[in-house]
């Protein structure tokens, strides 16, 4: 079946957020890119901020809330006690589109919003082809979805410690129980799945742990709404020093003391984007959470560079963003940053010393091979093209419906 073309098809997505976090982006985006296409397409999200409606969508007829308030705080409550969500409200609604669906691909399945078991149970039952996007180590894991430096993962799990506590939080570390169950569970379905990582070393990962499933590598993309906005960045003095995360006070994302000695130095210079701001006596300009994709591609096309101290995410979209807007990236050392870095010929610190000394003497560039901001704008945007997630998935669908003959029963 060739769905590049005239054939359309029904594509249930299944995320826990609908516009909000990483994953919440790139899965919309790739829903309403499919349905300009087209395609026919039903998006299924857990909640929003407050475990109410994502705003933003609340008008859409193609995306609904599955989570309820109730059963989410009950899933929390039985997370903590014995580390996996057992409640999934609206079944009735998760079914029928299950069986409404041509393909059913799913993001994060993860925070409270529905039972892991339950939705495979109905997956196996429904017997449609299914793609997995492994945002995180979820997956591989028996309780959270960023490992930083455990390996436990690598070996059974069960060694949590006081990171039991982090998110997903469990009072009791159930993890080894938990992955050899959940893995199981994908098993279950290794005929009909395809995972599928948006980097490489989480591919990686991913195949040590199932190398007898199905795992491909599909890169994040700019989404449709800010590739619009974005287009040659401005001949302009850039300025602006930025620090960006869902929240701010995250240690494993944010490094307070980078920011605090970089806004003692540069004042209002330094750049604050995301919720939860510790730093209110630092002298840094504090733009919050910012949902507007117009401001947020203003914020990246007038700053100078962003600082990306995260060690944690794996294909962050906040790299993509910065580069196609012509902000240079300084980043820390990780898989992640390093992987896409390279991408645009670039590289990391080898540490925050480099990192500072670099920001203070304007030398940033030095870390690009010192290219133009509108060649590392153009080449971002060549490598991050949305036209090309798009066309990527397409492919895997196409491919897993002509399969599903000879797997379907």
């Amino acid at each position: 079946m060739c769905i590049a073309g005239s054939n359309k098809v029904k594509i249930l997505s299944l995320n826990i957020r609908a516009t909000q976090g990483g994953a919440g982006r790139m899965g919309y985006d790739l829903h309403k890119r499919l349905q300009a296409m087209g395609h026919d397409v039903r998006l299924l999200y857990g909640y929003g901020s407050g475990i109410a409606e994502d705003p933003e969508v609340r008008d859409d007829a193609s995306i609904c809330m599955l989570g309820m308030r109730p059963a989410v705080l009950a899933n929390y409550a039985a997370h903590l006690l014995v580390g996996h969500d057992v409640f999934t409200p609206r079944r009735a609604m998760l079914r029928d589109a299950l069986a409404w669906a041509d393909v059913i691909h799913v993001h994060a399945a993860h925070h409270w919003y529905l039972c892991w078991s339950t939705l495979i149970d109905m997956i196996v039952a429904a017997a449609k082809p299914v793609i997995m996007t492994a945002h995180d180590w979820w997956l591989v894991s028996g309780r959270c979805g960023f490992t930083r430096d455990c390996t436990g993962w690598q070996r059974a799990c069960g060694e949590c410690g006081k990171r039991r506590f982090e998110d997903l939080p469990s009072i009791f570390d159930r993890s080894r129980a938990v992955r050899f169950a959940r893995q199981r569970d994908l098993r279950r379905m290794a005929r009909q799945l395809t995972i599928v990582c948006p980097s490489q070393h989480l591919q990686r990962d991913h195949v040590q742990v199932f190398p007898d499933l199905d795992i491909r590598f599909i890169p994040n993309a700019l989404d449709r709404e800010y590739e619009e906005m974005i287009e040659r960045p401005a001949q302009i003095e850039r300025r602006g020093i930025l620090f960006c995360a869902s929240d701010l006070t995250s240690p494993g994302k944010i490094d307070a003391g980078m920011v605090r000695a970089l806004a003692a130095t540069h004042g209002e210079a330094v750049e604050l984007v995301g919720r939860g701001n510790p730093f209110p006596q630092s002298g840094a300009t504090n733009h919050g959470e910012v949902r507007d994709r117009r401001q947020l591609a203003k914020i990246f096309g007038t700053a100078r560079l962003l600082v990306f101290t995260s060690r944690m995410d794996n294909a962050p979209l906040t790299i993509i963003e910065a580069l196609v807007a012509g902000c240079h990236v300084v980043a820390y050392p990780s898989a992640a940053a390093a992987e896409m870095l390279a991408l645009v010929g670039g590289r990391c610190v080898t540490s925050p010393e480099e990192a500072r000394e670099l920001i203070d003497s304007g030398r940033e560039r030095e870390l690009y091979g010192n290219v133009s901001t509108h060649q590392l704008a153009a080449k971002a945007r060549e490598v991050w093209s949305g036209r090309r997630l798009v066309e990527a998935y397409l492919a895997i669908y196409e491919e897993q419906l002509g399969r599903q003959s000879k797997w379907a029963t």
